[in-house]
């Protein structure tokens, strides 16, 4: 006899390690939402609600944790559900017809459950239907002269033409394995100056232009906020924009995104690049980066943009303490409960550097390891400086857990 501990994390996994003890097709659908497990922390409900909830669950076999005032006297509390996705599934239908906020509690956690389970995504962006389903790796291509990385192609000119150089780039890129690639032409890194438009504008579309011409297929997103850019790498053929506002500086880009179907970026920033890094604090980093997506996708919706067009990015480095960006990536599943692919940029960041104590040319190992453990953690799409050796260790996790 061997008796062996299992961690079961993916419907996928149950129904591999099912098949392989021989269990019917029927029993595998009926179990597995019984082998894996979920916990919800739900705010500000009612005492007698939250007492609801914990009856349900323990008729259904598991519990839920409350504050002990909560069982004596009416106030405002939290509540820590938990319990397999079967049991969950069943509160939620034992809910669904209760007064107040118990539909909602019932209509959240059905909807998380599903968004958590979702093994695949759909990515709409212009003519394109992407399935995500392994993670994607986005080459970064910087048409500046002051890039933090140190891999700004104006700084490398040498009188070439900007359409040269960033087609050059992207080949290398592409040969690397590169899903994707991402085209700025202005510095976001801590206390970075403005670049006017025309001078933006003049930097990404040839670059666009060019790469376009040469790669049908690919991939492009253009790195702006301003509307101006935004609308001239459209012309030229981009197919995301990646917005470090998150449509908030200029709101008139979701028109961009509608009319022309466009995959788009939503990420959070705290402040601006000039103002982001003194002294951001939060109360609840993750809190506040979930609520920040939700409003910003209410703004989507009532734009008119579907969420199959909607990539999320909490802003690795984008007014976040070293803790704070530690904790979104530890933490990074969180963010599965919109049921949208996380875009995320961790290449070369100051937080590796504060670690390790390294300077930006040694962090390739740093991001190699932070990449691994984001996508363990849920990351979908990874936007990186070494295409190459992120796509390595990308295609090793996704073999390991069985991508």
């Amino acid at each position: 006899m061997r008796i062996s501990p299992l961690q079961i994390s993916s419907q996928e996994q149950a129904h591999k390690i099912m098949t392989s003890l021989g269990v019917a097709t029927e029993g595998i659908k009926i179990m597995s939402p019984k082998m894996l497990g979920a916990a919800f922390k739900v705010e500000g409900v009612n005492s007698w609600e939250a007492n609801i909830i914990k009856q349900h669950l323990l008729s259904l076999g598991t519990d839920a944790a409350i504050h002990r005032q909560a069982l004596l006297k009416k106030t405002k509390t939290s509540v820590l559900v938990f319990g397999s996705v079967s049991q969950l599934r069943k509160l939620c239908q034992k809910l669904k017809n209760q007064p107040f906020g118990l539909k909602k509690v019932s209509e959240d956690i059905s909807s998380y459950l599903n968004n958590i389970l979702r093994e695949e995504f759909s990515l709409r962006a212009r003519n394109k239907i992407f399935k995500i389903k392994r993670p994607l790796v986005c080459g970064i291509v910087n048409i500046t002269p002051d890039s933090f990385s140190k891999d700004g192609l104006l700084a490398q000119a040498k009188g070439k033409k900007i359409s040269d150089l960033a087609l050059e780039k992207v080949e290398g890129l592409v040969k690397e394995g590169a899903d994707m690639v991402d085209v700025g032409g202005e510095s976001t890194r801590p206390f970075a100056k403005r670049v006017p438009e025309k001078e933006e504008i003049k930097r990404v579309t040839p670059a666009i232009k060019a790469i376009r011409k040469k790669f049908k297929k690919l991939l492009i997103s253009v790195d702006t906020y301003k509307y101006s850019v935004a609308k001239e790498a459209v012309n030229e053929g981009a197919d995301i924009i990646n917005d470090i506002s998150a449509l908030r500086a200029a709101p008139q880009i979701s028109s961009l995104i509608k009319r022309y179907k466009l995959g788009c970026v939503l990420m959070h920033m705290k402040g601006t690049p000039r103002t982001m890094q003194l002294n951001p604090k939060y109360k609840d980093v993750l809190g506040e980066i979930t609520d920040f997506f939700q409003e910003r996708l209410n703004f989507c919706k009532n734009a008119g943009i579907d969420s199959k067009q909607i990539l999320l990015d909490p802003g690795i480095g984008f007014g976040k303490r070293v803790e704070d960006n530690l904790t979104i990536i530890n933490e990074l599943y969180k963010f599965k409960v919109f049921g949208l692919p996380i875009f995320l940029g961790l290449s070369r960041k100051s937080f590796i550097g504060k670690v390790l104590d390294i300077e930006v040319g040694e962090r390739l190992v740093g991001t190699i390891a932070a990449s691994a453990v984001s996508i363990l953690k849920g990351a979908n799409i990874l936007r990186v400086h070494d295409v190459g050796q992120t796509k390595q260790a990308a295609r090793l996790v996704s073999q390991i857990i069985g991508n």
